[in-house]
């Protein structure tokens, strides 16, 4: 069973050292990094000026797949200040 490795970025912008893990496929350990995101999600949510938290799961070569990211974006309403006007 191939090895694929996590590195993750938590919500203080700290990327963890690879962490090696056996799965049958790509899409099997491309799957499982969803779920631990979402698991840090829960752990708390990213803070700035990070605003994001991530996985990037790595072949047993340690050569990027794919990142997945879950990143916090506060857009402010730039209508409210004209509602308030009226």
């Amino acid at each position: 069973m191939p090895t694929f490795y996590f590195r993750t970025t938590d919500q203080e912008g700290f990327s963890a050292e690879d962490r090696g893990f056996d799965f049958p496929d790509e899409q099997t350990a491309i799957a499982e990094a969803k779920v631990t995101l979402a698991e840090m999600a829960a752990d708390g949510l990213p803070q700035e000026p990070i605003s994001m938290i991530g996985i990037k799961v790595l072949d047993q070569r340690h050569v990027l797949l794919v990142e997945l990211r879950l990143v916090l974006e506060i857009i402010p309403n730039t209508d409210r200040a004209a509602h308030e006007a009226r």
